[in-house]
């Protein structure tokens, strides 16, 4: 069983193996807190970390990418940006639009600013050619966010 409060204060020492994730994300999808993003990102490192050596994606690596997006910070592009880039299979498999979490401008303006940052310059490529296709505004981010949580909470 999963102590949540205990994992909260504690997750750096406590060793979680892929099912164990998949469990605490579920835990969060309907108890996530404002103050769960180090937790999240935690997460979702060692949710990239393991979609580096295998195939597909698991459940567990699109819960943690929607959970940390949903925190709306916008340094948290750059986990996002490299949980995206684990492998062939989590770039197409975790949406683009899930790379916006503070929103289109203020995300963007965060990686312009990130001038030091060495993947600065691929995720601003992605970002731009990926709006440019889409079209996006803040409302179909927020949208899209909101299905990815309802698919699932089904």
């Amino acid at each position: 069983m999963i102590d949540l409060d205990r994992l909260r204060t504690d997750f750096a020492n406590t060793p979680l193996d892929e099912a164990d994730r998949e469990d605490v994300l579920r835990l969060l999808l309907s108890q996530r807190r404002d103050d769960d993003a180090d937790l999240l990102r935690h997460l979702l490192a060692e949710e990239t970390a393991a979609h580096r050596e295998g195939w597909g994606v698991s459940e567990a690596m699109l819960l943690a990418a929607l959970l940390l997006a949903e925190c709306g910070r916008e340094e948290d592009v750059w986990t996002l940006w490299e949980a995206k880039n684990a492998s062939f299979d989590t770039m197409a498999g975790l949406d683009g639009f899930l790379l916006f979490p503070a929103g289109i401008a203020g995300t963007t303006a965060h990686v312009i600013a990130s001038e030091d940052h060495p993947e600065r310059v691929d995720l601003m490529t992605y970002m731009s050619e990926y709006l440019e296709y889409e079209k996006l505004t803040d409302d179909d981010i927020r949208d899209h966010i909101a299905n990815l949580r309802s698919y699932h909470e089904g």
